[in-house]
């Protein structure tokens, strides 16, 4: 009889751990989850992508992938017209939990070839439709595996939309020598970082 009632209690015991480490595991789980951004496919016919940071989404609605390999040379006044360039939008829905969020823009998983580490080797971010320039760079001073600020703390209020295109190109100039930067590769892909208001 108290052998039954002690395989009984170990069995309750056992039990009893095995839902308690089970808890902590998921609530573990959960926590992490909570920080990280989250990334899902939204318009497989276009490889878009939304990733969400709180309360702001980032919708793609080209590539999350910019690069600069075996780009011609462009003038820096036809960027607009023959540039390479990833179009994103960031958002703060109507039903959001806050007024207003901050966020920031960056250049991420960035991989450089030594010859692109030039002034001639240019970024630019402009607003959706390309009609006015935001903010600019070049990559002289990049490394492969840094991360690349390009445009902080914009605030955007509950219910707007704010629309971007990133141009990443080589600038041709007609007074130097510039065939080393044909041989190079560039890509990095474009994140940001949301901090809710």
């Amino acid at each position: 009889m108290d052998n039954i009632k002690d395989n009984a209690k170990k069995r309750i015991l056992l039990s009893s751990l095995i839902i308690v480490i089970s808890v902590v595991i998921i609530g573990i789980s959960l926590s992490y989850a909570y920080y990280l951004n989250t990334v899902e496919v939204i318009r497989p016919e276009n490889q878009g992508t939304s990733i969400t940071s709180g309360d702001l989404t980032m919708n793609f609605t080209t590539d999350r992938l910019i690069n600069a390999t075996s780009a011609g040379l462009i003038n820096d006044s036809d960027v607009i017209t023959e540039g390479d360039y990833t179009q994103f939008s960031v958002s703060l829905p109507s039903s959001a939990d806050t007024a207003s969020a901050t966020y920031s823009l960056y250049l991420t998983e960035l991989t450089i070839t030594d010859n692109l580490k030039s002034t001639y080797v240019k970024w630019a971010l402009y607003n959706g439709d390309a009609s006015m320039m935001i903010n600019s760079g070049n990559f002289s001073n990049a490394t492969t595996g840094t991360v690349l600020s390009i445009q902080n703390a914009i605030t955007i209020n509950k219910g707007e939309t704010d629309s971007y295109r990133l141009y990443i190109w080589l600038s041709n100039d007609p007074n130097n020598e510039q065939n080393d930067l044909l041989e190079g590769s560039l890509s990095a892909k474009v994140g940001f970082r949301a901090v809710t208001n």
